[in-house]
């Protein structure tokens, strides 16, 4: 194999760690060049055979980092893979500052699904020292040794030049952030508390704690997953700690003594499930650990609480269905909030199960006694013995403004982070408008809202002092809430155009204003965290692990987002009826029906597998059968299209 320099400079980058791009040919080596040339592997180095002017050239290389480049141009570092494999352009990133990886895997991260590129591995460790070559004078070879990362080009068709302008735009947006510490970064342990989602959609998260070189214990319960060998590759952690989960007054205090218990010192404890913020939050007060203070978590999570904060006319709480009918019959005023219609809820609850909307008292009525009847942070709905997880019963306005998700986050009060996202109608709202439902599963949400500036400053100012009220000063926020008085509209658009968050063509009659949701102290789900990470760069799993940590240097970094932002989309499939699913792998099927559509998807996920049995799709306790991201670089025109195509080509055999 030959590679010859083709391209060398200094990326013009302002607001990120400077670094040089070399641009460099490889090629099959000619035959009289293989004869003079071997490769020779010794322990953990090994020695790279290339040449320029058909001189041989030895270059003394970590064989981790060979076998990375070779697995950047889909091949091996045999030596006959060497000699055989056809051309291949590709681009290294050198550093020009000394400097600590803040995350290993940061080039894969902010590369991902750029225009030109086809594929991108780094080359370091996590926490690695990395430089500008020492002797730079001596050319390719250390140039090569100093390099972090490298970048397979696509060959396209287009010509080198507007190939070249493309990339190296793309390298300026998408890395404008400082990816080296100039101070050596220390191995951190991280304790994680009570993972109740799958590998499927959960790995990421461990995948960007082994790229900052936080070292994971899990805790949970017997029999979990991650207590399991095979779960090691996948959700990489030190460790994984049996304790009894019941979710009684003990919980914090077992959680405390199996980290007080661990034979090696842990530096931060949390978790990303709801019931558990609190009792997480508890331990982390008692062993002194860094943590949001525990009656937050306890506001934060009761929605009644959280709604007062910001419009605490707009709801009701009552405890039973007695209560209800004592405040209707008491002729009090504003025993109801103003309506119809009206939202009733679990005041402790997730994933809108257990949400009502109704349209009539009578339909009031019947929705709070089922709802008082709920046990709490339950998917089926079924009534608990224990009386500790009923749930109170919350009665809410309905606004029937756009509902936007807006991810906070807060480093000491300053938010450092901040999107906006538009929550397309939902299954209720896709009713007639007189009728009453509880179905509440999301259908559609696109990244980043296409609002006003002016309304999107409005969520933020009001939102943020939303979260300050609830005594937070730092974290991951999630925050739900709706544009009152909007400007825009969903509606479909001319020739055929589909549904989408449009100018209202009748102008309000009051300036907008925000009706807060909820708050959820937590990132969001892992579908929309991983679409966060495709829209902006930013991966809000990581920076959950960093405030659980305190390491501000590197989540202050991390959280920079793109200088050009992508159009992402998430979307669900519902299945058609009920059964068992026949299918193997209907992602898998589609993507050899329809590789470049699939192309364009990201993170594809099934809630059920070959043999698993689908309930009633229609009832809101029955998860989506799948669900998905897309992307564009052109438009959100072409987002919402993709995604159209990507429902009507998916299949899944249900018996």
């Amino acid at each position: 194999m030959t590679i010859t320099t083709i391209g060398f400079q200094h990326m013009q980058n302002e607001s990120g760690t400077k670094c040089s791009i070399l641009t460099a040919l490889v090629q099959p080596a000619p035959p009289e060049l293989i004869g003079k040339c071997q490769v020779v592997v010794s322990g953990a180095k090994s020695l790279l055979v290339m040449s320029t002017n058909s001189v041989p050239i030895t270059i003394a290389m970590k064989r981790t980092k060979l076998d990375s480049i070779f697995a950047c141009m889909n091949t091996d570092s045999s030596f006959l893979s060497h000699v055989q494999s056809e051309q291949k352009l590709l681009k290294f990133i050198i550093p020009n500052e000394a400097g600590y990886m803040i995350r290993n895997d940061i080039f894969e991260e902010r590369l991902r699904g750029c225009s030109g590129i086809h594929k991108v591995v780094g080359l370091v460790e996590p926490m690695e020292f990395v430089h500008w070559p020492q002797f730079p004078q001596q050319g390719l070879s250390q140039l090569l040794r100093a390099a972090v990362c490298c970048i397979l080009i696509d060959d396209d068709g287009d010509s080198y030049t507007q190939l070249e302008n493309t990339i190296q735009s793309q390298l300026i947006e998408q890395l404008s952030l400082q990816w080296t510490s100039p101070k050596s970064i220390n191995m951190r342990r991280l304790a994680v508390v009570g993972e109740v989602r799958q590998i499927n959609a959960s790995w990421r998260f461990f995948k960007a704690a082994h790229a900052l070189g936080v070292k994971v214990v899990a805790i949970g319960p017997r029999g979990h997953w991650l207590g399991k060998g095979g779960a090691v590759k996948l959700a990489p952690r030190e460790a994984f700690i049996e304790i009894d989960m019941t979710a009684d007054d003990g919980l914090s205090r077992r959680i405390s003594n199996a980290i007080q218990g661990y034979n090696r010192p842990i530096h931060g404890l949390t978790t990303v499930t709801e019931f558990l913020l609190i009792p997480v939050a508890q331990a982390a007060e008692c062993l002194g650990l860094p943590t949001s203070p525990s009656e937050s978590f306890a506001k934060s999570v009761n929605k009644h609480n959280t709604r007062s904060e910001l419009s605490p006319d707009s709801c009701r709480l009552v405890s039973s269905l007695d209560g209800l009918i004592s405040q209707i019959t008491s002729n009090e005023r504003n025993a109801l909030p103003p309506g119809p219609p009206w939202i009733v809820k679990p005041c402790f609850g997730w994933h809108s199960l257990g949400v009502h909307k109704v349209t009539t008292l009578q339909g009031l009525i019947e929705a709070v006694g089922k709802v008082s009847r709920q046990t709490a942070f339950s998917r089926t709905g079924e009534i608990s013995k224990d009386s500790g997880w009923q749930t109170d019963v919350l009665i809410e306005e309905y606004c029937d403004g756009p509902e936007v998700d807006c991810n906070f986050v807060l480093l000491r009060g300053e938010i450092i982070f901040f999107e906006v996202i538009d929550n397309f109608p939902c299954t209720a709202e896709s009713s007639e408008g007189n009728a009453d439902s509880d179905n509440f599963k999301e259908t559609l949400n696109v990244f980043p809202s296409t609002l006003p500036p002016s309304e999107v400053a409005t969520l933020q100012k009001a939102l943020h002092q939303a979260i300050l009220r609830l005594g937070f000063r730092s974290g991951v926020f999630h925050v739900e809430a709706r544009v009152r008085n909007s400007s825009h509209q969903y509606q479909p658009g001319g020739d055929g155009e589909p549904l989408d968050l449009r100018p209202n063509p009748i102008h309000p009659a009051h300036d907008a204003s925000v009706f807060l949701i909820e708050i959820n102290a937590r990132p969001p789900g892992y579908v929309d965290t991983c679409a966060t990470a495709y829209t902006n760069g930013v991966d809000l799993f990581a920076l959950h692990i960093l405030i659980a940590l305190r390491d501000e240097y590197r989540l202050r970094a991390l959280s920079q987002p793109h200088q050009a932002r992508r159009h992402v989309a998430i979307s669900a499939i519902q299945a058609e009826k009920s059964g068992v699913v026949a299918s193997d792998d209907p992602w898998k099927d589609l993507a050899e029906r329809s590789p470049t559509l699939m192309s364009r998807v990201m993170d594809p996920i099934m809630n059920f597998g070959k043999g698993d049995i689908i309930e009633d799709p229609q009832l809101s306790t029955t998860p989506w059968l799948a669900a998905f991201t897309v992307y564009s670089l052109t438009s959100r025109a072409e987002t919402l299209s993709i995604c159209d195509q990507v429902k009507d080509d998916f299949e899944c055999k249900i018996d």
